[in-house]
């Protein structure tokens, strides 16, 4: 039985007429009563009754007919369905981030996109740079944010594209940095603990963080693990424990007892992007995909949205 045989044989139930019902399918009178023979010899049931002048429903006919219709209308509902995922307004969308380097836009960027496209289920994970490009690749994850761009250039199936670009800044207890000494140098604080979480994801930050300290500030600087988050970190600022080095995006929330600086005479800024698999194409150059890259571009374009509103928050 084929939906064809289904939509052939409602039209002539609701039409009680062979000719009227070729009309509305736009096919042949003949056409039609095969499939709707076809449809009751697969059943073995007889559906309608027919003679040269009427046509009727049996009482099978007719308990099928309701049958039918629902049938169609979820087939009709299913193709709908289809669609809206391929524009992307329906399905899932799983993103893998770098923790609390992407709150300052994340948030905005999700609030955005549920308005917007709320049957897509978003999931986000927080998961370091290699972890993420492994789930690129495994399809455990679509969309990535981290700093690992650079690394993807010779990749054959994943790329990256940038995100933002901003200075790096270091927190320091207000009393360590008076506003009046003016913008300090990274190598200011070279006597300073580095104050880095205690997660198994900031393995990679930490060793960003050691080349800028080492590139632009001639200096190998020692880091103190310590707490799970930043609130924790930047209490243990305060206390003056330590200093805080990171991008300039992460300072956006002040806090009692802590003072925000950015670097004076830094070579290196710190660079986010977006990672995502690359189209797959078969031999006469279509893409093939067995999930709609537009979920993944309507959120990047709001994802650019929530990051320019950084800049301009008017």
């Amino acid at each position: 039985m084929e939906l064809r045989h289904l939509r052939y044989f409602v039209a002539v139930a609701e039409a009680l007429s062979f000719r009227k019902a070729a009309g509305r399918l736009s096919v042949s009178e003949p056409a039609v009563s095969q499939q709707v023979a076809d449809l009751e010899d697969e059943l073995g049931l007889s559906l309608l009754n027919r003679n040269s002048r009427r046509v009727e429903l049996t009482e099978i006919g007719r308990v099928f007919l309701g049958g039918a219709r629902r049938t169609l209308a979820s087939a009709r509902e299913a193709v709908v369905q289809a669609q809206e995922a391929a524009a992307g307004e329906r399905g899932r969308l799983s993103i893998g981030c770098i923790g609390q380097l992407v709150y300052a836009f994340l948030p905005d960027a999700l609030a955005h996109f549920r308005e917007r496209y709320p049957l897509v289920e978003v999931s986000v994970l927080n998961m370091d740079d290699r972890t993420q490009v492994e789930a690129l690749a495994n399809g455990a994850i679509m969309l990535g944010i981290g700093w690992a761009g650079p690394n993807l250039a010779e990749s054959e199936s994943l790329t990256a594209t940038p995100l933002l670009r901003c200075s790096f800044s270091i927190a320091c207890a207000e009393h360590r940095w008076p506003a009046k000494r003016g913008r300090p140098k990274l190598s200011d604080f070279r006597e300073d603990n580095f104050l880095v979480l205690s997660t198994e994801a900031s393995r990679d930050y930490l060793r960003l963080l050691r080349t800028v300290c080492q590139r632009d500030a001639g200096f190998e600087p020692n880091f103190l693990t310590l707490g799970n988050s930043l609130e924790s970190l930047l209490s243990m600022v305060a206390a003056g424990r330590g200093v805080l080095l990171a991008p300039e995006i992460l300072f956006r929330h002040r806090t009692v007892g802590v003072s925000f600086h950015v670097l004076d005479g830094l070579k290196e800024e710190f660079e986010m992007f977006l990672m995502r698999r690359k189209p797959v194409r078969n031999s006469l150059g279509d893409v093939r995909s067995s999930e709609p890259a537009a979920t993944v571009d309507n959120f990047v374009k709001i994802l650019a949205d929530s990051v320019l509103r950084l800049a301009d928050p008017d």
